[in-house]
């Protein structure tokens, strides 16, 4: 079946997306035994904290437009995190787990693949989007993800330099 999404659900999908990254890094960094990959994972949880709080500040400018909040029963919640889960880390701690939590490259790769994941994702929202503001919201969204995506990079760069 094919869902149709409105601009408001998919900003719900931005901020859940975030927080499942948040969830993701403070998991890891729960397993990871060395100081420097916990400190790197509790910056990128972080980071993932500071994007949904912004993400939720537009969801709720979005909400607040359309003139009433918008409130998601428990069905509706639980299909916005199973999208969010398929974009954002599908295969959790386990997938990573192969890779080891003890070495930054294959923690930085797979963020950066989940960034990439979710420009195109919101690049096509900003493309699907209804109206000028939303538009404009999704590709703002996509922005600061392209934002975080070249931060990432230049950490992975800099571990390279390190060899």
């Amino acid at each position: 079946m094919h869902h149709v999404f409105s601009d408001v659900e998919g900003l719900r999908i931005a901020v859940e997306m975030e927080r499942r990254g948040e969830d993701f890094y403070r998991r890891a960094a729960k397993v990871s035994r060395g100081q420097e990959m916990v400190a790197l994972l509790n910056a990128l949880a972080a980071d993932e904290l500071l994007h949904g709080r912004e993400f939720q500040r537009l969801h709720d400018l979005a909400c607040a437009r359309k003139g009433a909040q918008e409130a998601y029963d428990d069905e509706a919640s639980a299909y916005l995190s199973a999208i969010a889960a398929d974009i954002v880390f599908p295969g959790g701690l386990m997938a990573l787990r192969q890779e080891g939590f003890e070495s930054p490259r294959p923690v930085l790769a797979a963020a950066i693949a989940s960034e990439k994941d979710s420009i195109l994702f919101y690049t096509e929202l900003a493309a699907c989007a209804r109206d000028a503001e939303a538009r404009a919201t999704f590709e703002e969204i996509a922005r600061q993800e392209r934002g975080h995506l070249t931060r990432l990079l230049g950490r992975l760069a800099a571990l390279e330099d390190e060899k």
